[in-house]
């Protein structure tokens, strides 16, 4: 045997023996304290092949999260931890019970530092004071209570009047054919961004906001948040406006006083441990809020908009209503519907401390430093939870009693603070674009690609647009 055919013959032993060893690794069992057991480990379909099962497992936790927890769950029941490569052990539990006790469990004791902290803009690419997980909780509950505090229920109501001109700005009487996909966010983000900002700050930096923030929110899919942690991403669109946002903000922001924006006034009127925030945090908080202002109810009201033209008889009956106000009602309900039945694809907590719960007769014990998941998607189609046909489109159903209990926003902690505010933003859009035209859709309905954090088209929709007549318009 020649040096060549040794040295391969030795390397290739070598990569066995190393694979071999990491796919035991891989299937080490969780150690739980005496009297308790661990969740058991879901090993559904393919990922128990063994080394192949790593690629398989790796492969759909990237490109259909949903499927690896419906699969495991006909397997393992409501129960079970999925093991990913490169990261902690994911522990999902599906009922009610646990949705409500989960989410509610104190932000020292469950948090989304460890989770945020892996994604871009939010965790990585975009500077701030600290570096690390707990540094990033702190700045993100900070956040969540200052948007909290600028959303008083008069001044949301106030939207609405705002709204029909935006729209006409982006939407011209003369729109032709358009992409959905592309043209509802960047009208989603003026009205949000006018609230938050401020018109003199939103004229000065809104149209490069509504580019950067369209690449950053599509950057927040699970497949390009896994290419972001490679040399890739300095290539990747979604990096490159993160980049640009911190540079304008960097040198644009400090030009801007607390009587010209809103938002810039709650920031320097923030306290971390009694003191303002440092230039480099106040930064960030205008990145985050404005991060969870655009991009969710741009997704919101996009899919709102694409199920009131695709529901059999849901337009006509909405063009029917004289009263804005009842059109604006039903299509916040509406919106309940589309996020209830195409809901993100789990809600992650990390454990700083261990999780005990009974099932079965025996205490399951999660350890910390693990993660706990609960699966909206299974809770907003249990009967026990949603009455009447949990599969069918309805929004009346929140109307009837009993009322129904869907997974839709959160709860606890971390919870989404901003739901009357995505309401009434998705509603008074969606209530102008469908009063001003008739929406002919010329492709099939994207498939939705549902995501830990909000749910994607998986192509583009495009639809010709036509001036209502004067009298079909409201």
């Amino acid at each position: 045997m020649t040096a060549g055919r040794r040295w391969g013959v030795s390397a290739i032993t070598a990569t066995a023996m190393a694979l071999v060893g990491y796919w035991r690794w891989h299937r080490r069992a969780i150690p739980t304290p005496p009297g308790t057991v661990a969740a058991p480990i879901a090993w559904a379909g393919a990922d128990n092949i063994p080394i192949v099962g790593i690629v398989t497992r790796l492969k759909s936790v990237i490109t259909d999260p949903v499927g690896l927890v419906v699969r495991n769950r006909a397997v393992y029941g409501d129960v079970f931890t999925l093991r990913v490569p490169t990261i902690y052990d994911f522990t999902f539990l599906l009922d009610g019970e646990h949705y409500q006790r989960v989410l509610s469990l104190p932000t020292d004791h469950a948090g989304v530092g460890q989770v945020l902290h892996r994604v871009p803009t939010v965790g990585y690419w975009f500077p701030r004071a600290g570096s690390g997980p707990e540094s990033l909780q702190e700045l993100i509950l900070g956040g969540r209570r200052l948007m909290a505090e600028m959303l008083p229920g008069a001044r949301v109501a106030a939207i609405a009047s705002e709204v029909p001109d935006i729209v006409k700005r982006h939407l011209s009487d003369d729109a032709g054919i358009v992409d959905l996909t592309e043209a509802i966010h960047p009208i989603v983000y003026e009205v949000t961004g006018r609230y938050f900002l401020g018109d003199r700050l939103w004229n000065a930096m809104g149209d490069r906001l509504t580019e950067y923030y369209r690449h950053i929110g599509d950057g927040i899919d699970i497949v390009r948040t896994t290419l972001s942690i490679t040399p890739y991403h300095y290539l990747m669109p979604e990096y490159r406006s993160t980049r640009k946002l911190y540079r304008m903000l960097r040198e644009e922001l400090p030009a801007f006083s607390s009587a010209d924006s809103p938002l810039v006034q709650a920031i320097d009127e923030a306290r971390q441990a009694g003191a303002p925030l440092p230039a480099a945090d106040k930064r960030w908080m205008f990145m985050y809020v404005l991060w969870n202002a655009m991009t969710y109810p741009g997704c919101y009201t996009y899919w709102t908009l694409v199920d009131v033209l695709t529901q059999p008889g849901l337009l006509d009956r909405l063009r029917a209503m004289d009263s804005r106000a009842d059109r604006q009602a039903l299509l916040s309900r509406c919106l309940m519907e589309s996020v209830r039945l195409h809901p993100v694809s789990s809600l992650i907590r990390y454990l700083d401390k261990p999780y005990e719960f009974e099932h079965e007769g025996k205490t399951v014990h999660i350890p910390a430093g693990q993660a706990i998941g609960v699966f909206p998607g299974t809770l907003n189609r249990d009967p026990s939870r949603i009455p009447g046909d949990a599969d069918a489109y309805d929004p009346d159903r929140y109307l009837a009693t009993p009322a129904p209990k869907p997974a839709t926003f959160g709860r606890g902690p971390f919870g989404c603070v901003a739901q009357r505010f995505s309401e009434t933003v998705t509603a008074a859009v969606v209530d102008e674009i469908v009063s001003r035209f008739d929406i002919e859709l010329l492709e099939d309905i994207p498939v939705r690609r549902e995501r830990v954090h909000q749910t994607y088209p998986g192509s583009p929709l495009t639809a010709r647009f036509a001036p209502l007549g004067a009298a079909a318009r409201r």
